[in-house]
């Protein structure tokens, strides 16, 4: 831990203590003591599919803990089918990302998810990844991460969006065979939408506008594909991330403190909502399958409306990082422990289908503690 960041750890105690305990959300905090709440109308039955492609995704995870489960467990499932990838959703290495001042610390934590496994890996970048306050953020951190993975001794890694862009950035996971859909992965990276200030690191800097047009026409042209657009943030979630609780509290407390930092990254926060909105303005003309971030440290499913077939928050990929959660109207599944979430593509009967299941290795590592088929 440098210097700077050991000054900072008492206004970073106080702001996550504050922000634990303020919630604007109704409902009860649900803790990892207390079981997964799951909503009364899901059904428990999931038959068997032929699987074409799995994506794990897994958030949150950059801290380093001896032995993970979490990581063990995620190298049994992306093996335990013919084709898989993991998909890394950003603060892959807390608190600085990959600062020159201390590589040592960085490496450890990245290098342990990436050689946790063998199959695919792309990691996208969150906002620990660019810095610990917004106003520090820069893209050397996010640089160097994007050549530690790129340049992966065992390959088969990537980082994106590059460079400190918004992207989108798309990957082709499997392609077409026949009748069968492909799968296609979107990467797209609001933190400079976020924070304006850096969006002159990235050397093709485009406006707001033009970013919302080539996600448009990615989706457009994969429509009828199977698509995972994600990004590090939540458009919808019940976590300390989905806002602070009104009045005193938040006007008078929160609201400065955040300020001087520069945001703490909420969804009610301007910029952030901003985004959140136009982006779902594009999603619903070719809504993706499932759009998925982490940034709450916990496992929730839930209902999307017409924006896509259901929102994945899974950014529980780290044990020092898991944080409450409660349920919303559109809350499926939420529990706050660490984990991932598994989506597999595929058929059953000759149709396509689609089976998510919440991993949470400390608990049970070869059963879901939940699933169910996409609807």
């Amino acid at each position: 831990m440098n210097a700077h960041t050991q000054r900072l750890l008492p206004l970073m105690t106080v702001v996550i203590a504050l922000a634990g305990c303020a919630h604007r959300l109704s409902g009860p905090n649900h803790s990892a003591e207390d079981p997964a709440w799951v909503a009364e109308s899901t059904s428990g039955s999931v038959a068997a599919i032929d699987v074409h492609h799995r994506v794990i995704l897994i958030g949150d995870a950059g801290y380093f803990l001896e032995d993970d489960p979490t990581l063990v467990a995620l190298d049994e499932w992306a093996t335990a089918v013919d084709s898989s990838t993991v998909l890394f959703l950003g603060d892959n290495i807390y608190n600085e990302g990959l600062t020159d001042e201390d590589r040592e610390h960085g490496e450890r934590i990245l290098g342990q998810q990436l050689a946790a496994t063998a199959v695919r890996k792309i990691a996208i970048p969150g906002n620990h990844d660019w810095g610990l306050l917004p106003k520090n953020y820069n893209a050397k951190s996010i640089q160097n991460q994007q050549d530690f993975v790129d340049s992966w001794p065992a390959g088969n890694a990537e980082f994106i969006p590059k460079n400190g862009c918004m992207g989108p950035t798309k990957r082709v996971l499997r392609p077409r065979e026949g009748e069968s859909r492909a799968v296609v992965f979107i990467a797209v990276d609001p933190t400079p939408w976020i924070q304006e200030r850096i969006r002159k690191a990235c050397p093709t800097a485009t406006t707001h506008e033009a970013h919302l047009a080539e996600l448009d026409a990615a989706l457009r042209e994969h429509r009828d594909d199977f698509i995972v657009l994600a990004s590090h943030y939540p458009m919808l979630t019940g976590g300390p991330h989905g806002g602070l609780s009104y009045g005193f509290l938040r006007e008078m407390i929160i609201g400065p403190i955040g300020w001087i930092m520069g945001g703490l990254m909420n969804t009610y926060e301007p910029e952030y909502a901003d985004w959140i909105t136009r982006a779902q303005d594009v999603l619903r003309r070719n809504p993706p399958t499932i759009y998925a971030a982490g940034h709450d440290h916990n496992l929730q499913l839930l209902e999307s409306g017409d924006v896509a077939g259901l929102y994945v928050v899974s950014g529980a990929g780290a044990r020092e990082r898991v944080t409450t959660v409660t349920h919303l109207p559109e809350t499926i599944f939420a529990h706050a422990a660490e984990g991932f979430v598994v989506v597999d593509f595929g058929t059953r009967a000759g149709e396509d289908a689609v089976v998510l299941r919440v991993i949470e290795p400390v608990a049970q590592r070869d059963t879901p503690v939940f699933e169910m088929n996409l609807p």
